[in-house]
């Protein structure tokens, strides 16, 4: 079993990532090693649960754990202020006081959901993750940010709420569609064009090879690296004061408008990868790139993967007409606004991101035509 530690400024937010095989099939076994061995609230969707839900059941009752099970519809239109207020009310009428610890199991929708309602029930209660999606294990899982959605952006309300535990167990990915582990490759190349220059070369020299997850100690590895990418920024960053996680929002302000514009229907990674394109190409707009081919290669190697390069033509797959002017509206309510500016993470080079407020209007909306 791989150890990650996860070090924040505070003691107690600190946690270990457990990366191994089979880990939700001892969950049970590593909530009692870690002190949370009292009453769980297991949090999930009906999806999730229909593949991973006997394994984690089993577990907790073989540590001898009582649990109680909410379960709640998959997608992001989950992830509302109702469905947490919901929430709320269920672990209230189960009893969970202040000793219990909420195991959130799935994607990245019920993680940010259930991690908010750890934060916020009885002023905080033990917040234990397991993720079942490569976007969540790689991107979502990580850091502590949990929060949910409003009508008029992602994640605008929310918290810093580490968990306490952090399990990361890759059998979990067998039973997921191939297109789910695309849309976590985005995450992939995005930690790889941040931090990992040589994980970059290693996406770009075969993209078809990782269009589908790979076998053991290659997917392992994988995981590892796009996680150690993470991590390493959290903890110069934890609370996003320094500006330095900021980056990990690359492709994320084109991304999350083109969510938005489709009421939340696209997924994550598909409009995440689309919004890389689009970040790629204003950075060499705007003079920014030390390697001038390097849009023409991320559009290769999302291309590749079977990932969204084009938005316009993309979002009308979904039938959702858009223009640039749109777009750039529907990044207004962008929580990463600073003094009334939206802020790009724009690209140097592999390895080398930086962030901007001051991009000229003019030049996103050029860079959005370019990749229409």
């Amino acid at each position: 079993m791989r150890t990650l530690h996860l070090r924040l400024p505070e003691a107690d937010r600190s946690h270990p990532i457990l990366i191994d095989s089979g880990l939700l099939d001892r969950c049970g076994e590593l909530l009692v090693r870690a002190g949370l061995g009292g009453p769980v609230a297991l949090i999930s969707d009906a999806m999730v649960m229909a593949h991973q839900g006997e394994r984690v059941r089993r577990a907790l009752r073989q540590a001898g754990i009582p649990f109680v099970e909410l379960v709640l519809p998959p997608g992001e239109e989950t992830k509302t202020l109702s469905a947490a207020a919901d929430l709320y009310r269920q672990l209230v009428r189960a009893g969970l006081g202040r000793d219990g610890t909420l195991l959130a199991v799935g994607g990245g929708v019920i993680l940010d959901l259930a991690g908010f309602v750890a934060a916020t029930y009885m002023r905080g209660i033990p917040f234990v993750s397991a993720p079942t999606t490569l976007l969540a294990m790689v991107d979502a899982a990580i850091g502590g940010k949990v929060g949910v959605d409003l009508p008029e952006g992602k994640n605008l309300v929310g918290a810093f709420y580490p968990p306490r535990l952090l399990l990361i167990d890759p059998t979990a990915l067998d039973t997921l569609p191939t297109s789910e582990w695309r849309h976590g490759m985005a995450e992939v190349v995005k930690a790889a064009l941040i931090g990992d220059p040589a994980l970059w070369e290693q996406l770009r020299a075969a993209p078809a090879r990782w269009a589908q997850p790979p076998e053991g100690r290659e997917r392992l590895e994988l995981l590892e690296r796009a996680i150690a990418v993470k991590a390493r920024i959290v903890e110069r960053d934890p609370w996003e004061t320094q500006g330095e996680r900021e980056q990990l929002n690359l492709g994320h302000t084109f991304g999350h408008a083109f969510e938005r514009l489709s009421g939340y229907r696209v997924p994550h990674g598909e409009a995440v990868a689309a919004g890389m394109r689009a970040a790629a190409v204003l950075s060499a707009r705007l003079g920014l790139l030390e390697t001038p081919d390097l849009p023409h290669e991320l559009e290769k190697l999302l291309q590749g993967l079977g990932l969204p390069t084009r938005w316009q033509a993309w979002l009308s797959g979904y039938g959702i007409q858009a223009t640039p002017e749109e777009v750039i509206e529907a990044m207004g309510t962008d929580k990463k606004r600073r003094a009334g500016r939206l802020r790009f993470v724009l690209l140097h080079r592999p390895g080398l991101v930086r962030t901007y407020g001051d991009v000229p209007p003019e030049a996103v909306r050029q860079a959005l035509m370019e990749t229409a």
